[in-house]
């Protein structure tokens, strides 16, 4: 069945106004988010994000390989690392949510990804997304400052470990 297509043009329009509150307001953010309804909204919110990620590395020189490379990498890391932080938090830190909640907050953590590309600011929106990912966890799993601190090392710590032993360490 196709998705009427004002249906899709809504959720576009809205993209900008929840890229805001994110960002703006992280706490009041993840207080309101729904722990379940799907995996749509958050999932077309991380391919817009990773979208403008890709578009940016291009327009940087990375070409058109840099470019679908950055996209893919930010979407398979994104499911990986939502699957890792559910691991890690059920059986590390009791930790209560599930795959769709967790993966929800990894998607919207995602908001800062749209500078990932440019010099320097790129590390500060990767750590900002970072705390994002804190916030989040913090709140879907009912976790503590300390707990949720590692969950996102010990999810980050496997991603990297992924990563290398698929492309080799970074050079």
């Amino acid at each position: 069945m196709a998705v009427p297509e004002s249906e899709v043009r809504s959720a576009v329009e809205a993209l900008p106004v929840l890229w805001r509150r994110v960002m703006i307001d992280p706490h009041g953010f993840f207080s309101d988010m729904p722990e379940t309804g799907g995996l749509g909204q958050p999932g077309i919110f991380l391919v817009a994000c990773a979208a403008i990620n890709g578009l940016g590395h291009l327009i940087v020189g990375c070409g058109v390989r840099g470019m679908l490379g950055a996209f893919v990498w930010q979407l398979v890391a994104a499911v990986v690392v939502a699957a890792v932080f559910v691991l890690v938090a059920q059986n590390l830190f009791e930790g209560r949510a599930g795959f769709e909640a967790t993966f929800r907050v990894v998607a919207y953590a995602a908001a800062p990804s749209v500078a990932f590309w440019v010099p320097l600011l790129g590390v500060v929106a990767l750590l900002y997304s970072a705390y994002l990912a804190l916030r989040g966890l913090e709140r879907v799993h009912g976790l503590d400052p300390t707990r949720a601190l590692l969950t996102l090392g010990v999810g980050v710590a496997v991603l990297w470990l992924l990563r290398n032993a698929f492309t080799g360490p970074p050079v």
